[in-house]
């Protein structure tokens, strides 16, 4: 990984520099990444992170992700930190909130449905996992608002709303 930061910052001229987050970014970050971390006497069992783009055609969509130690596994904390991001989403301006599992995680399929999420889409060969096998990775949604109802924009006509499309 030094190797690779080594080549940071980067100018990309008229005032553009790219270079890795630092903490003073904290603030700036939360915008697009909401992390939750899950602590046992201390200790780091779990992070959950609600990720989005505020500033594209999809900005009422994000991401949840979690992970949990194996050994806090089976007791519903899993559920409990995606039932935390369906309940604030809203409140940050998301109306659709997107998962993903792999094809052979039954239980956590079970968990994702029980939450309210429905099944979306299969993504065919998109992971490997730590014994090489490959999985399709299928693609959940829960909807938290009608997303209609996030677009105050909507008064725009199609060119003004500039979605790059012909």
């Amino acid at each position: 990984m030094k190797d690779i930061l080594s080549r940071y910052p980067r100018d990309f001229g008229d005032g553009l520099r790219l270079r890795p987050m630092e903490a003073s970014d904290e603030e700036a970050d939360y915008s697009n990444v909401l992390p939750l971390l899950l602590f046992q006497d201390g200790r780091v069992i779990a992070d959950a992170s609600l990720h989005r783009d505020k500033r594209g055609w999809s900005r009422h969509v994000a991401e949840v992700r979690v992970s949990l130690d194996p050994e806090f596994r089976g007791r519903g904390l899993a559920r409990r930190l995606l039932q935390e991001f369906t309940e604030i989403g809203a409140s940050l301006d998301v109306a659709i909130l997107n998962a993903f599992v792999l094809d052979v995680q039954h239980e956590a399929r079970a968990m994702v449905e029980s939450v309210g999420f429905v099944p979306q889409a299969t993504l065919t060969q998109q992971a490997i996992d730590l014994a090489g096998r490959v999985h399709d990775v299928l693609v959940y949604s829960c909807t938290l608002t009608p997303p209609e109802r996030l677009a105050p924009e909507a008064s725009l006509t199609e060119e003004e709303a500039d979605v790059g499309g012909s």
